[in-house]
């Protein structure tokens, strides 16, 4: 390991044997402290978010077994296969019980370097990483019992929620809360809970760079086992059995491309993004609630991107959403505690308002401003030259709408059953289920303060102290505006609609005066052409041109009338002719198929029945006997 000036220290992990066998290290987490700190004397103690380097965490990770040495397995369970399932987990994560936070801050009268909460992002898409943080992080000192039952919850609640797709697995929202349903009782707030919900994000052309933090070394032949969910472009998050490859050319993000001809936005791309966005997508976001004082994170955002504007989730998450709720949340009047529970509508918060004006003004290539842009394009093609094309562009535009306001219905149904599921008495979480509505609830919107006293800027535009009703808020406004667009697209449909038929109206006058010539004209020119060949007969005719009108004559008048009765009686006849044909085959079948001898059975022999036998001699079909004289 060396240490350069003015930056953490460096460590080679992959050098040390223990980390290179084991699916997760602590260079591939992000770990962040969220603390008082005391940097402003006229304001006091602030909530802050500090990066925890990895080469910090050396001194805890000399411990890395001593959960494997110490845990309490056969008290925790007594099924031999459940045993053995902990001693894997236990040797693969169990290193993770070092990242415990062992202090805690409990008042602002605490010494500064205590922490608030521990907050680990991981940038995965595996599933097997939830088990292993819950068994890693939890404290197994208190009741070894509990984390196994909350173990059990977990695996049966990724089971029950997973849902199936042609392009790889993906989850329904849902928040469940793991282990004992009797925690409220206790008066213990340390109960885990697992929730998922889906976000947008976009992607760039061509292969994307690598992850700075995650890239799992079984990957390539374990994917299709571990894989918790892909990354999916919101056709395939929508079609999820068909093959969309052919219209990913047509999604917004791809086609219209806004910097081409505006070049100030182009220099704001360039320097903020890096990368053109090129897709839109569906990531998932998953948050483990260990206890109080620990929450993992997962997304496969990617953590390439760009930290300021914080495109990156984790970056958005303490940049934008966390400073947004401790302005708020810091100044109560009451003594409150940052937990894992108020972080988990942070996490929501960046995470949902990704691509959100409501929720960051700053966001240059946000959803609602790209689809206006591009509808506004839309409508300038429309003044010019209303086609059939236009109209299927206006559709695939109302297609995406579609899919990102069912997207943003399933976020505002999972926020509106995790606020209706917090208690507004005593702050403990309840043991419930999401489907029972009653999971845990905060006091939060009698003790926050009101937005104005707040001493650092807000980055949104709510005026509700309650988090989680600012999160709702907001994400109630962007549904407003991008539905809204959904409805100026329909009626833009319409109109494109109305003027197509209006110019085919004058191309069928068109196509109809070009119909009469020709069949006026047409058999003229064949008359013509066939008495003007230069053979033998028709040279040395001795007959006048009055044969030639009445042939000609004769033959315009008759393939005009044919062609007027087709147009007029050819659908009848064809449709006589297809009965016609189904009532004589249906009278012939029987004639060609004989009756056949039904077997029925008896206890002790078989006896035959005769089924129109009087029909079958007739025939002349001969019906043998049996031993007793009488037809089979």
């Amino acid at each position: 390991m060396e240490q350069g000036k003015g930056s953490p220290l460096q460590v080679d992990w992959q050098a040390d044997t223990y980390w290179r066998n084991r699916r997760l290290s602590p260079a591939q987490l992000q770990v962040h402290d969220i603390r008082l700190e005391g940097w402003k004397a006229d304001v006091g103690p602030m909530l802050e978010i500090k990066e925890v380097y990895s080469s910090t965490l050396l001194p805890d990770l000399e411990n890395r077994d001593q959960l494997v040495n110490t845990m309490r397995i056969e008290e925790a369970t007594k099924n031999w296969n459940e045993q053995n399932q902990l001693k894997i987990l236990a040797a693969e994560y169990g290193w993770m019980n070092c990242l415990r936070s062992r202090r805690v801050q409990e008042t602002i009268f605490d010494p500064p370097d205590h922490h608030k909460c521990r907050w680990i992002h991981i940038s995965s898409k595996f599933s097997d990483y939830l088990q292993g943080c819950l068994l890693g992080l939890s404290d197994w000192s208190k009741s070894p019992s509990d984390t196994v039952l909350s173990l059990q919850q977990l695996e049966h609640c990724i089971y029950q929620n997973e849902r199936f797709s042609k392009h790889g697995r993906y989850f329904a929202p849902f928040f469940q809360v793991l282990g004992d349903r009797d925690a409220d009782a206790k008066g213990s707030e340390d109960t885990p809970m697992l929730l998922s919900v889906p976000f947008l994000d976009w992607s760039v052309e061509g292969d994307p760079p690598p992850l700075r933090f995650q890239i799992d070394p079984r990957e390539g032949y374990q994917s299709s086992r571990s894989s918790s969910h892909m990354i999916r472009s919101i056709l395939q998050h929508f079609y999820r059995l068909e093959d969309t490859s052919d219209r990913e050319s047509m999604q917004v993000f791809t086609k219209h491309r806004p910097w081409q001809t505006d070049r100030s936005l182009d220099l704001k791309v360039r320097r903020w993004y890096g990368h053109y966005p090129s897709s839109l997508n569906v990531d998932e976001l998953w948050v483990l609630v260990i206890d109080s004082r620990h929450i993992v994170t997962f997304s496969s955002n990617q953590s390439w991107k760009s930290r300021w504007p914080p495109l990156q989730l984790a970056s958005r998450i303490m940049e934008v959403s966390f400073r947004g709720i401790r302005n708020s949340f810091l100044l109560s009047t009451k003594n409150q505690d940052y937990t894992s529970s108020i972080h988990v509508i942070t996490a929501l918060s960046g995470a949902l308002g990704m691509l959100h004006r409501s929720f960051w003004t700053d966001i240059t290539l946000c959803l609602s401003d790209r689809y206006a842009s591009y509808l506004g394009h839309l409508q300038y093609r429309l003044h010019r030259s209303p086609s059939t094309k236009l109209v299927m562009d206006l559709l695939q535009v109302q297609e995406e709408l579609n899919i990102i306001i069912q997207i943003m219905d399933q976020q505002i149904s999972l926020i509106t059953s995790l606020q209706s599921a917090f208690d507004g008495t005593s702050g403990r979480r309840r043991g419930q289920s999401h489907s029972s509505n009653k999971s845990y609830r905060h006091h939060a919107s009698e003790s926050l303060p009101h937005p104005d006293r707040a001493t650092y800027r807000q980055y949104s535009f709510s005026t509700l102290s309650d988090p989680i009703s600012q999160l709702l808020e907001n994400l109630q406004r962007e549904y407003v505006d991008l539905c809204d667009l959904r409805d100026n697209s329909n009626s833009l449909i319409n109109r494109t609609i109305q003027l197509v038929n209006i110019r085919l109206e004058d191309h069928g006058k068109a196509i109809l005066v070009f119909t009469i010539v020709t069949i006026i004209f047409l058999p003229l020119s064949f008359v013509s052409s066939f008495f003007g060949m230069n053979v033998y007969d028709i040279r040395n005719m001795t007959s006048t041109q009055s044969l030639f009108w009445i042939v000609s004559g004769s033959l315009t008048v008759g393939t005009v009338g044919f062609a007027i009765f087709l147009a007029f009686y050819g659908g009848a006849i064809v449709e006589w002719v297809f009965s016609w044909k189904e009532n004589r085959r249906r009278r012939i079948k029987p004639r060609k198929q004989p009756r056949v001898l039904t077997e029925q059975r008896h206890t002790g022999f078989r006896n035959f029945e005769v089924l129109d036998a009087a029909r079958l001699t007739k025939s002349g079909i001969l019906i043998p006997l049996n031993d007793h004289g009488t037809r089979y």
